[in-house]
């Protein structure tokens, strides 16, 4: 079966040498050159689309397919916005990307958006543009909370993922600079429709895991279409059981997403809706290495937790969305998020590298650890649109209220007791013992509220100047309610103003000329204090972003953006204590540039490049690259469909090439280990007839060692090998 699709893929490629130019060029180019050639290669498919697209003619092809591309994001910009008004970068992952892809995780989509990078196991675990995001950069319908920290979401629910590039705190509050993710749900329908679905699957890598030996299973149910007239439903259903290629790293998960929209008249819609999930994890701390070297690593297999460790997962949400036109130039929307959330992680984790005299003497240090945390969010957002003439110029504008309350309750029940004797990085006896230390319980309170408008003007006809401004009160209460703390009960309070402002020049119906700035906040919390105990100040970023867009029609579009952030008063924490440090600025600037092309109806490309260099400007560490932050990052993505029927159903072929330049796990030159550069393949093969779609999905065909992140020489987290995927759906 495998000789076969290679064969299928080797003739579609050898019929477009332009793109087969491109994967070769890919894969070979050193770092340091790469960022030149692509960036021509790339202008080549511009202006041959350009040409191409000009020459077609609308016909009706048998296996044409969707486009990528999405025009408006109107969910992430709180109101309708056309790439052709908006003076940002967004992009916008759509659900047949997802499918194509066969992504089970929002993270499985981020190796083919651009700029976009894995760097952990967490939810958060994402860097854009230089800068690491928190869990308040993660949307879910433009409002705060996930039902998951330990793992990604899961894209059962998910119609598409919208990724706003830089600062957006002047449209959402505090958050971290790199950018936005925001996760667009599915929502009922009045067609009647249920998909059973069913994937498979299981590693081939040799050494690690035998075909057939680690294994999963998902199943999602999901059914939508009307119950009266005007109310209609979904029911979305998820269970999985997956077996890691890691030793002993088994999960057990559980979704559930059910979800009512009625429209009550014309100009009136409620949904309301419910999350629930429940997860069931083995604790993985990764790997660790001597003497900083990461070809000291072990094989990619080993895991040096005990069988019993867990991290678990438990989350619960319920949203409310208003949407009433007030006229036809009024338009009034209401958001609430309610997100209750338990978390509790017991493992022996990794703690410390002891060097030996070679790296087969160096053992790792493990430290006791069971803690169990409780997060509760609840928010609202109201907001009027109100499209008006004002001095001969259409305004849209956008007035809105947010308002948010988050508890967090962090109980370490155990930490600090070390357990004897070290483990071997090679020679793993598990076992041993360790005291119990009960530290500190923490308890955190955040209020904020905001007051936020945009005006986005339409100049002329093709001039169109958008401007943001928000202001934000934050009260942050901190309890100690078991100590030892480091700091005593307090109470943070800060004021923040944010804005943003930019334009955007139509030249013709095809091309676009922008530039903006922007601003965004991030308050630290109430318990993080200096040595003094001092509060530490709010970091502050700004962002200057200029670039073009081309936007021939749904089958070719392109865009390059070229930015620069700061990023001030970051705040590192003091190695081997529970204090925190300004550490100083760190400056992220770079050039980010996309395609996606049908160059027939039934052949879709999608490419992207990022090079991005974050250092320090300022402070102890300065000079040094940001920690993870890779300086190139690149992948192409393309579709065939076969248009001949074959046995009476269609034949689609993918293949996929993502590319990630080599990182550093720390931002310190003595801690730092340094993750070598790779670029993986993937393919894959489409089938549909009648009711049924079936799919073969290969992750990493050549069965590519890779390393994706890591903290310092201790947590080190490996790709995943060769990897098999078989999806089943069928369509009632």
């Amino acid at each position: 079966m495998i000789i076969y699709i290679n064969k299928l893929l080797i003739l579609i490629f050898l019929q477009f040498p332009t793109l087969v130019n491109i994967f070769i060029l890919l894969l070979k180019i050193k770092r340091d050159i790469m960022k030149k050639r692509l960036v021509i290669a790339m202008s080549l498919v511009v202006s041959q689309g350009l040409t191409f697209a000009d020459q077609l003619d609308t016909v009706v092809v048998q296996g044409a397919q969707e486009s990528y591309f999405e025009q408006n994001s109107s969910s992430s910009m709180k109101g309708e916005s056309s790439d052709k008004k908006t003076p940002y970068t967004v992009s916008v992952t759509k659900g047949t990307l997802i499918d194509d892809l066969q992504a089970q995780r929002i993270e499985d989509t981020f190796d083919y958006t651009t700029g976009v990078t894995k760097v952990g196991k967490n939810a958060d675990a994402i860097m854009i543009r230089g800068f690491d995001l928190s869990l308040e950069n993660i949307k879910v319908n433009g409002m705060s909370g996930l039902i998951s920290r330990m793992g990604s979401p899961s894209t059962a629910n998910v119609e598409r993922i919208e990724v706003v590039k830089g600062p957006a705190a002047v449209l959402y509050g505090s958050m971290t600079p790199g950018g936005l993710v925001n996760i667009v749900s599915k929502r009922p329908q009045s067609e009647q429709k249920t998909t059973l679905e069913t994937s498979l699957q299981t590693y081939m890598s040799n050494g690690v895991s035998k075909f057939g030996s680690d294994n999963g299973i998902t199943t999602t149910l999901d059914t939508t279409g009307p119950i009266t007239e005007n109310l209609f439903y979904r029911f979305i259903a998820v269970g999985e059981k997956l077996n890691s290629y890691r030793d002993n790293v088994d999960f057990k998960n559980l979704y559930i997403y059910p979800s009512l929209l009625w429209n009550a008249s014309d100009n009136t819609s409620l949904l309301v809706a419910m999350e629930y999930g429940h997860e069931d994890g083995s604790a993985d701390d990764g790997l660790f290495v001597a003497n900083h070297d990461i070809s000291t690593a072990a094989s990619l297999n080993t895991v040096y937790q005990e069988s019993d460790d867990y991290d678990n997962d438990e989350g619960k949400a319920f949203d409310i969305n208003l949407d009433h036109y007030i006229s036809d130039n009024l338009f009034f929307n209401f958001d609430w998020r309610s997100v209750f959330h338990t978390d509790e992680r017991k493992l022996y984790e990794n703690n410390e590298v002891k060097q030996g005299v070679t790296a087969s003497d160096t053992t790792l240090k493990r430290r006791n650890r069971h803690q169990y945390n409780e997060r509760d969010w609840h928010s609202f957002d109201t907001n009027l649109n109100l499209d008006t003439i004002i001095a001969d110029m259409k305004h849209s504008l956008t007035f809105g209220l947010a308002g948010n309350y988050r508890k967090t309750d962090y109980d370490r029940i155990a930490q600090g007791g070390f357990v004897t004797p070290n483990i071997n990085i090679y020679n793993l006896i598990h076992g041993g013992t360790a005291v119990i230390k009960q530290k500190d319980r923490r308890k955190t309170q955040y209020f904020s509220t905001g007051v936020y408008l945009q005006d986005k003007i339409s100049l002329t006809d093709k001039l169109t100047l958008v401007g943001s401004a928000r202001v934000d009160r934050t009260k942050i209460d901190f309890e100690c309610s078991r100590g030892p703390c480091v700091s005593p009960d307090k109470i943070k309070k800060s004021r923040d103003f944010v804005g943003s402002i930019g334009t955007i020049y139509n030249i013709n119906d095809v091309f676009s000329v922008y530039g903006s700035l922007a601003q965004s906040y991030d308050p630290s919390s109430a318990e993080r204090t200096d040595t003094s105990g001092n509060f530490l100040d709010t970091e502050k970023s700004k962002q200057y972003e200029i670039g073009t867009k081309i936007n021939v029609s749904k089958e070719f579009n392109t865009g390059i953006s070229f930015y620069k952030i700061n990023k001030e008063n970051v705040a590192e924490q003091i190695s081997g204590t529970d204090f925190y440090e300004i550490s100083g600025e760190v400056e992220s600037k770079g050039v980010e540039l996309e395609v996606q092309w049908l160059p027939t109806a039934n052949w879709q490309f999608k490419s992207g490049y990022a090079y991005n260099k974050a250092k320090y400007v300022s402070g102890k560490f300065v000079g040094n690259t940001q920690a993870l932050t890779p300086e190139v990052t690149a992948y192409i993505f393309t579709r065939y469909n076969i248009p001949q029927k074959i046995y009476d159903g269609r034949l689609g072929l993918s293949t996929g090439i993502s590319y990630r330049d080599k990182i550093y796990t720390n931002s310190a030159v003595a801690k730092r280990v340094e993750l070598p550069s790779y670029a993986r393949v993937d393919v894959g093969a489409y089938y549909s007839i009648n009711d049924w779609d079936f799919s073969l999905n290969i992750e990493n065909i050549t069965d590519k060692k890779y390393y994706e992140s890591g903290r310092e020489d201790n947590r080190i987290f490996s790709g995943e090998p060769r990897k098999f995927t078989i999806n089943i759906k069928r369509t009632f």
